[in-house]
């Protein structure tokens, strides 16, 4: 029997946060989580569901606010499910960040290492370079926002205080011009209409800009509004049409065709450019990818004449960042056109130490130690699901000197330097890196070492 019941109202103390963000109550040790808390605030609220082990509440009263309470500055906050932890001023949003990874290293992965402070942002708002916008047709205007938590309905929005200002003005002009000409938009349930998503992408100083039109079908119907667009915005240097026809929740489909400029927009890391393509992978914040990257190559302490296998290396990003200081770069990566931007990438910025494999990481670095490369630092960037097994296991096997792993993931990351650690590498502190302020994510950089 659990202490709490259905619809009970009760009053607590909030102790700590769970991983996303939310605030954690407990009633007879049995932990209740409530969004929108702080830690410390006595609040009254209402149990909206009980499990055997936990149950989820909702905060109906704060009875004592915590000192670092704020009102969030997005007047969509409580509706759009974009951030999760705007209450919380930037200084808490750090303390809880940091917590999340030093419980995920130590709590649960028992590993016994220092989590050292985030490294944090000057400014904690319009960051995002790359913005993913919902199309929808409602009450007989055509809207454009993103989704409430855990739904497919859109919150339509005029400004979102962590795309980048750019991005705001061009979603804005878009929607009136696709209002002005009645554009036909796509309606999930009965898989008809055009207009998908507008996928908008900036480099790190809006010179360049990138707009992607995301179609259900190939029917071309934009280029007045490009003319327009163009002709109030000339940092729009590229406009694609990316056509997905298929029922599905993915944003991309497989053909992207050019409607107006270059294909590409170029963008400049730690002095390095990158031709980045509207389905390429990088990172969303330039200025903590700068940090992050930097770290990662700090961490390594590359003397100059060091092998380095690039996994998950995408358009080549932090091989191409280190290239000045090893003797050689392999980078490895699942994904064809990524392999040939990494590729393209290299060629522009005159790096010729650098070469590139198609394939999955595990079976291609095999493949090269059998040929007799022995890398002496492996990078490892994985997604959100951390590293396959058999990976892991051709790491271990492949016996670097040194990991560097970047996490998006702090549950994934412990769970996979458990698995090193027992197979014979040290751990470094690890740094946590704020890449999304205001939201629950925080990514962290870590230095393994052959004992």
């Amino acid at each position: 029997m659990t202490p709490v019941k259905k619809n009970d109202y009760l009053t607590a103390t909030v102790e700590d946060y769970t991983h996303e963000g939310q605030g954690v109550v407990k009633v007879d040790g049995y932990p209740i989580f409530i969004p929108n808390v702080l830690k410390g605030e006595e609040i009254e609220f209402k149990v909206l569901k009980v499990n055997q082990k936990f149950g989820f509440g909702k905060s109906e009263k704060l009875l004592t606010p915590a000192a670092n309470r704020i009102t969030p500055p997005c007047p969509y906050y409580y509706e759009c499910g974009g951030c999760q932890i705007q209450p919380l001023n930037y200084k808490e949003q750090q303390a809880f960040k940091k917590g999340t990874v030093d419980k995920s290293i130590n709590r649960m992965g028992r590993l016994d290492r220092e989590t050292m402070d985030v490294m944090a942002m000057e400014n904690p708002f319009n960051y995002r370079n790359k913005s993913q916008i919902p199309v929808q047709f409602k009450d007989g205007r055509i809207e454009m926002g993103f989704y409430r938590p855990r739904s497919h309905n859109i919150v339509d929005i005029d400004n979102c205080i962590i795309q980048k200002d750019i991005h705001n003005k061009l979603m804005l002009f878009i929607k009136e011009q696709f209002n002005r000409e009645h554009v036909s938009v796509y309606d999930e349930a009965l898989h008809k209409g055009l207009v998908r998503h507008v996928v908008i992408r900036s480099n790190h100083d809006d010179s360049e800009v990138q707009v992607a039109f995301v179609t259900n079908g190939k029917k071309n119907i934009f280029s007045n509004i490009i003319n327009e667009m163009i002709e109030a915005f000339p940092m729009v240097t590229s406009v694609v049409q990316n056509i997905n026809d298929q029922k599905t929740n993915v944003i991309f489909g497989e053909r992207t065709i050019t409607l107006r400029g270059k294909d590409y927009i170029t963008d400049t890391l730690l002095g390095k450019d990158f031709r980045i393509r509207a389905k390429s992978f990088y990172q969303v914040n330039h200025a903590q990818t700068e940090k992050l990257y930097q770290k990662a190559i700090e961490l390594a302490d590359l003397k100059g004449d060091e092998t380095i296998i690039d996994t998950y290396c995408g358009i080549g990003t932090i091989g191409l960042c280190a290239s000045d200081k090893a003797r050689k770069i392999i980078g490895i990566e699942v994904v064809q056109s990524a392999v040939e931007d990494a590729k393209e990438n290299a060629k522009l910025n005159g790096v010729d130490n650098a070469e590139y494999h198609l394939g999955k990481s595990e079976q291609v670095m095999k493949k090269l130690v059998s040929e007799g490369i022995n890398p002496d630092v492996v990078f490892v960037d994985p997604p959100r699901k951390g590293c396959h097994p058999e990976f892991l296991e051709s790491l271990v096997e492949v016996q670097p000197e040194k990991i560097i792993y970047v996490s998006c993931n702090p549950s994934t990351l412990q769970r996979d330097l458990k698995y090193l650690n027992a197979e014979g590498y040290d751990i470094s502190p690890v740094t946590p890196v704020d890449m999304f302020p205001q939201t629950n994510h925080i990514e962290s950089v870590v230095m393994l070492e052959k004992q």
